[in-house]
């Protein structure tokens, strides 16, 4: 790690002056003790053999700098120990780990809560902060922390940044995974919405997605989850890039409808006509790619909306910065606190498990209760409740398009409560389905067969019976803080 590779470093040039004045006092013709003797002492200023050579004189001069600067590290250090000592005392504090460009950031967003924890350790006693945060730049090395340290962590809930594994496949309910791409491309659907697209009636809307590693599957897939105003709607998303491994994985986009996920097997400037006809077109490559890209759309295209990915958020703005042209992505945005924690949406998540469970399940109405209850389920529904809690400020969004004057948000979502209870099942389908579930009777005669992956309600909303309706009506009841026994 790159915080290991600066201890040796440090260390190497602290020893250097003890080296060079020990070969240039044995150079001088002093015995091998008398030498070593006074190259320790060069680093308290005492000089017991005055310089003869070069090697000499630069230790000479070298010494005093490093005991300096040893001073200052020792300062430090004991500084930040009783700082973290201090900071770890608060229950909401969060003890950050790893050398992420990112992790500056975070601590600044956090201001007295955060704290920078040790590389290679929990020293300073902040183990027992409230909560802790893992950002390696290899997501590898931050696995292996978490592995190494994980009894430490078994009082605060832990962080973890990962970009390659999936979140429903940890089972782990004390360890939360976020993705910083994963981050970006919400943050993205949620400043950019479609939400006035269908405000001004337009259901039918094309959309273009250039580059397709990590935060191009990212927005393609939040923008299937979140992108849901009508069961009438028509989103076509058109794909270039490398889209091989997702297309092969994801084996029921078809099922995506109303929507349609179409992937170019040619490169973007081969399909120019399809680029001059799309609604919005995304730029997810890296930011110098993104540029060059923007150039050649800017001079040969008519596409009148594109959305460029900069996380440094330098170049392409000032040279750029035009009508139609959109910048995101930043490090200031997307090192999003709210975004990291979850703590919003892991609320809502709960409450809605909670209401589920107390009238399936029998489940006491207490927090503890509610806390145990959404910790023992298994991680997919786990994050099946988080989506749909995420899902939340698309609800809002709607719900204050279609609000009437003067009327109540609480009224407005009983009036259209038979619209979002299908929109809610719309979005249920679909993260079933972004997940390779597929509709199917288990053979014991349950609704679903996690191993099988197949649920006997992947149907459209209007073949639901009553009973199954009345769960995706009770999951937005819930979401708005409605009553369910009073409407």
């Amino acid at each position: 790690m790159r915080m290991k590779r600066t201890k040796i470093l440090y260390f190497i040039l602290f020893c250097l002056p003890f080296i060079l004045g020990f070969i240039g006092n044995c150079k001088s013709g002093n015995t091998v003790l008398n030498s070593l003797y006074a190259a320790l002492c060069i680093y308290v200023m005492e000089l017991q053999i005055q310089p003869e050579n070069l090697l000499s004189e630069l230790a000479r001069w070298t010494a005093p700098l490093m005991t300096a600067s040893g001073v200052f590290v020792a300062f430090q250090q004991i500084r930040r120990s009783v700082a973290n000592r201090i900071k770890g005392k608060n229950p909401n504090s969060v003890a950050i780990y790893g050398d992420s460009i990112y992790i500056d950031t975070l601590i600044d967003k956090l201001g007295k809560l955060g704290i920078q924890g040790g590389m290679d350790d929990l020293s300073d006693g902040i183990d027992r902060a409230g909560r802790y945060v893992i950002l390696f730049r290899n997501e590898q090395e931050g696995l292996a922390f978490y592995e190494k340290y994980k009894k430490d962590f078994q009082q605060g809930q832990v962080y973890l940044c990962l970009e390659n594994i999936m979140p429903q496949s940890l089972e782990d309910p004390n360890l939360t995974i976020f993705n910083l791409k994963e981050n970006t491309a919400r943050l993205y659907w949620d400043q950019y919405s479609l939400a006035d697209h269908y405000a001004r009636g337009m259901l039918n809307i094309r959309i273009g997605i250039i580059g397709f590693d990590i935060l191009g599957q990212n927005i393609l897939t939040y923008g299937l989850l979140n992108n849901i105003y009508s069961p009438e709607q028509h989103i076509e998303y058109h794909i270039w890039g490398n889209y091989s491994e997702y297309r092969n994985i994801h084996t029921q986009l078809e099922h995506m409808t109303p929507d349609q996920v179409i992937f170019h097997e040619e490169d973007w400037t081969a399909d120019m006509e399809i680029i001059n006809g799309l609604d919005r077109l995304i730029l997810c490559q890296d930011s110098e790619q993104n540029l060059e890209h923007l150039s050649t759309l800017l001079t040969f295209s008519t596409c009148r909306s594109i959305h460029v990915n900069d996380y440094l958020n330098q170049v392409i703005s000032s040279l750029f910065a035009r009508e139609g042209v959109c910048i995101f992505g930043s490090a200031e945005e997307i090192v999003n606190v709210e975004q990291i924690f979850k703590e919003t949406m892991l609320a809502d998540a709960k409450a809605f498990n909670h209401y589920y469970a107390m009238k399936y399940q029998n489940c006491p109405d207490t927090e503890e209760a509610k806390e145990e209850a959404f910790r023992s389920l298994d991680s997919f529904t786990r994050y099946s409740n988080i989506a749909s809690a995420d899902y939340q400020k698309v609800r809002e969004k709607m719900v204050e398009i279609l609000r009437q004057p003067g009327e109540t948000t609480a009224d407005a979502v009983i009036r259209n409560k038979d619209l979002l209870a299908e929109l809610e099942h719309i979005r249920w389908c679909r993260y079933h389905y972004l997940n390779n579930w597929r509709h199917g009777v288990p053979d014991n005669g349950k609704a679903k067969d996690p191993l099988q992956k197949i649920h006997t309600d992947l149907i459209p909303f209007d073949q639901l019976d009553d009973d199954d309706k009345s769960k995706d009506l009770a999951a937005i009841y819930t979401m708005f803080g409605i009553d369910t026994e009073a409407v």
